[in-house]
């Protein structure tokens, strides 16, 4: 996939952006821009791509993501037969939208320490990401100085709360060249159309029309992870909706998910999530009780 830049603009009454969206799917490409951007998932699920991160995200979520680090969302649809809209709140704004150094003051170092970090994403959990998906709805209602007071104290909750954030990103990621990032393209849309198949290193190595070695020093520079890595990620993805949405056994989700045989599953379900397919399972259900 290619990460397109995106323009963002705000409104003659406002100094950043407010939204909330709704739409039969969530599936903007891959994408980046300039600005931070807080978004906190009221109704949704599906797949999100942060930087080098493959992961489910469901009603909820609430990620804050820093400049520049490409990313999308993939939804999924919410019920057979009954299409209904995705829904989300989104609020993005430039590192100056309140001056050049304003984050800079000594009594907004929290903040400005909660920025630095969001440049490999934070996921928010807990009573920080009740406290502020409550405060981010309630900015609908708001305008001019209230709103962006709303604003400033979502970050200082953020800020306040930096225990209940976890990064989401392996490595720093940015934007890449526009060479670079064409041939990245060729290969993610690949892989993301296919990686429920039986596909190698060398068969996406001959979509750039690479060597296997140099595709392979080509893809971890690029992304941080090796391809055999990045695709067990985007499998195990796969196989957490299914163990979550389907009663389909554990043999026929390894083998729907792109796995070749149970024990190899198993195994790489295991590494990234730390209980086995079994156990995501039976944790989810008592979860939902």
């Amino acid at each position: 996939m290619k990460a397109h830049i995106q323009k963002v603009t705000s409104s003659r009454q406002s100094s950043f952006v407010y939204r909330v969206k709704a739409d039969p799917r969530f599936a903007r490409g891959w994408h980046f821009h300039p600005e931070y951007e807080l978004t906190h998932i009221q109704r949704s699920r599906g797949r999100r791509l942060v930087g080098d991160s493959v992961e489910n995200y469901r009603d909820g979520d609430l990620v804050l993501l820093g400049p520049n680090l490409p990313h999308t969302w993939q939804s999924e649809d919410l019920a057979e037969g009954r299409p209904q809209r995705h829904r989300a709140v989104v609020i993005q704004f430039t590192g100056s939208f309140l001056g050049e150094h304003f984050f800079e003051r000594p009594e907004l170092k929290p903040v400005a320490d909660l920025l630095e970090r969001s440049q490999r994403g934070l996921q928010i959990t807990g009573r920080t990401r009740d406290c502020c998906a409550e405060g981010m709805l309630a900015m609908r209602k708001l305008e001019g100085f209230d709103r962006l007071m709303g604003l400033l104290g979502i970050l200082d909750l953020l800020a306040r709360g930096k225990g209940d954030a976890r990064t989401i990103c392996s490595s720093r990621t940015r934007a890449s060249d526009p060479s670079r990032q064409r041939r990245l393209d060729r290969v993610f849309g690949y892989l993301h159309q296919s990686y429920t198949e039986a596909i190698s290193q060398p068969e996406a190595a001959r979509v750039l029309n690479m060597t296997p070695s140099g595709f392979s020093r080509f893809f971890r520079k690029t992304t941080g992870k090796t391809f055999v890595e990045y695709l067990g990620e985007l499998r195990v993805s796969h196989a957490c909706n299914l163990l979550i949405d389907t009663d389909l056994s554990i043999l026929q989700i390894a083998l729907r998910s792109g796995f070749n045989n149970l024990s190899n599953f198993n195994r790489r379900f295991l590494k990234l999530k730390g209980v086995t397919p079994r156990e995501y399972r039976t944790q989810f259900a008592r979860a939902m009780d």
